[in-house]
């Protein structure tokens, strides 16, 4: 205990001791004579040059500068840039701003104000690193004055500062300062028509893959921010930015999961199912995917376009993505039609010549109608998925064709939609009807639906 009142007496004594090497500074400043203060300021330091070091030092020499640099002859250019060193060192000396409190914040004013009109200055000429450097200051100055209580006004920090920072350091590129300062302003429930750019600047810098290399870090600010943005505009489509999210950070297995999820929870909504159903289509493109896997991502995305359409049944774009997933594992077992033709076409045409003696020829005989039933039989087990998929893609195609097809005028969507579903319907029915051949009846029905989906081409060019 004496040890610590012996401390206590010694840092007293110091104090004592430097405020007597500064009394004359002090009473000059009282007189708001900066020179004269300026004068004996130092005269102390070239008397004892350890002063100039200390937290009176910079804080003394903060207030001189801060009257000089009011100067309107300009006397000490010098000025501004010896206020703004000297009271940076004396922050960092005087953590606890004790003789600001005790002597009064005369330089902490003088900067925060200097800084926010040179830094309105800076921004009007979009001189954007220079505005920045200069609001970022204010910020900083502003909530010491704000926290401490030394301003009238009561405000939890200077907004209209806070804002400025965050618009200059964006257009300055400085996206770390600029996420620093909206989204402090974002956790502060600040919201108005003309800070909803804000909400979304933070999301996209998250949801952005080039700058944030911390998979989790950017899920947890992603979905902190994302909920704030839903609560402060409710009325927005943040699904969007969502998507986005899922879209560049989520491999396909974990897009899966997540839609499985929001299914398992009810939580889908009619847009929100198109997205996830834009996802799984582009995933079944993923290069040397095994078609069995892009086979699945085709039926998620069927899945998905599907739950948007029972939502709303005049979505005309979910029923033809429906048809069009059909469509293509259609066209895929298709593919693997033809190549079994042709791989039939191959062997019959590179057989051998059959061997003459006849125990031997039946041997041969038997062993290359083997080979052939072995490709016919692949194509067999085609037949009936083949049909299912052409039927599927006909009837989703169908609805969305038949939502759109009466309306007096079409959207460029829809009109889009329209021209290819004709196209694409033509040609299944085509399809259908020349593997029906040995069934007239069914071959003229088919037709007739061919010719008129193909004479309709020419209407939504």
């Amino acid at each position: 205990m004496k040890k610590w009142i012996g401390a206590l007496f010694l840092v007293t004594l110091m104090q004592t001791a430097f405020a007597q090497d500064f009394k004359k500074v002090e009473t000059s400043l009282l007189l708001n004579n900066f020179e004269a203060a300026k004068t004996e300021y130092d005269k102390a330091v070239a008397k004892k040059a350890s002063l100039e070091t200390t937290a009176e030092g910079y804080y003394w020499k903060s207030k001189i500068y801060a009257g000089l640099a009011k100067d309107p002859a300009a006397k000490y250019p010098d000025a501004v840039e010896k206020l703004y060193k000297s009271l940076e060192d004396y922050i960092k000396a005087d953590p606890e701003y004790a003789l600001a409190v005790k002597f009064g914040q005369e330089p902490f004013f003088e900067v925060y104000i200097k800084s926010f009109k040179d830094g309105v200055a800076a921004f009007g000429e979009k001189k954007w690193k220079d505005a920045a450097a200069n609001f970022d200051r204010g910020v900083f100055l502003s909530d010491i004055i704000f926290t401490k209580s030394w301003s009238s006004n009561k405000q939890p920090f200077d907004t209209t500062t806070l804002m400025y920072a965050g618009y200059s350091n964006q257009n300055a590129g400085n996206i770390d300062l600029t996420l620093k300062h909206y989204q402090r302003m974002i956790e502060a429930n600040m919201k108005a028509p003309e800070l909803l750019d804000i909400y979304k600047y933070v999301l996209i810098q998250y949801i952005d893959t080039a700058y944030f290399k911390n998979k989790d870090f950017k899920k947890t600010q992603f979905e902190k921010y994302y909920v704030f943005a839903e609560k402060a505009y409710p009325e927005e489509k943040w699904f969007e930015f969502r998507a986005d999210y899922i879209d560049k950070n989520l491999n396909a297995a974990e897009k899966v999961a997540a839609f499985d999820a929001q299914v398992g929870n009810n939580s889908l909504n009619e847009t929100e199912c198109q997205m996830y159903g834009d996802m799984f289509m582009s995933a079944r493109n993923e290069e040397n995917l095994p078609e069995e896997k892009a086979n699945f991502y085709l039926d998620k995305a069927a899945d998905a376009y599907m739950k948007a359409y029972n939502m709303n049944n005049q979505n005309f774009a979910a029923a033809f993505n429906v048809g069009i997933s059909y469509y293509n594992q259609y066209t895929a077992l298709d593919d693997q039609f033809g190549n079994n033709i042709r791989a039939l076409q191959q062997l019959n045409t590179n057989k051998p010549p059959a061997p003459k003696d006849p125990k031997k020829k039946l041997a041969f005989d038997a062993k290359f109608k083997a080979q052939q039933d072995s490709i016919k039989k692949l194509n067999l087990a085609l037949d009936a998925p083949m049909k299912a998929k052409v039927d599927q893609a006909i009837e989703w195609i169908e609805n969305a064709f038949n939502i759109i097809k009466d309306k007096p005028t079409l959207t460029r969507s829809e009109k889009n939609v329209a021209a290819r579903s004709v196209d694409f319907l033509a040609t299944l029915y085509s399809s259908k009807r020349d593997k029906n051949r040995a069934n007239q009846k069914v071959y003229d029905e088919l037709d007739a639906k061919f010719n008129k989906y193909d004479q309709l081409h020419d209407k939504y060019q």
